[in-house]
């Protein structure tokens, strides 16, 4: 079982609130991350379609409100990422950093 009290706290400490759609989609596909780590690898076709599916919305939707929730912590993000980041992540980029930080944070376990 997922901790879902620490994936659910790692936006809010990145400064991303919950009036965010993206925090949700967010927290989703972290969750779906950490279930299997081979989800990251096929995000548009294991990830975003679930989360679509279980909020009733558009794969374009869940991406420009993750956007949205790495606009409003790029500086924060910058400490977090394992590699420089020149300009904001992309979102399946985006998920990947906080992943392996979630994965580091809790020396790799999160169950």
């Amino acid at each position: 079982m997922v901790n879902t009290k620490i994936i659910a706290d790692l936006p809010i400490e990145l400064g991303i609130k919950r009036t965010y759609k993206g925090y949700f989609f967010l927290i989703a596909a972290l969750e779906l991350a950490i279930t299997d780590q081979k989800n990251l690898l096929y995000m548009s076709k294991s990830i975003f379609p679930v989360i679509a599916a279980r909020y009733g919305t558009t794969y374009s939707c869940i991406e420009r409100n993750i956007r949205t929730a790495i606009n409003a912590c790029r500086e924060k993000l910058l400490t977090m990422s394992p590699y420089p980041l020149q300009k904001a992540p992309s979102v399946t980029a985006f998920i990947d950093i906080l992943y392996w930080y979630l994965k580091n944070q809790e020396g790799g376990s999160l169950y």
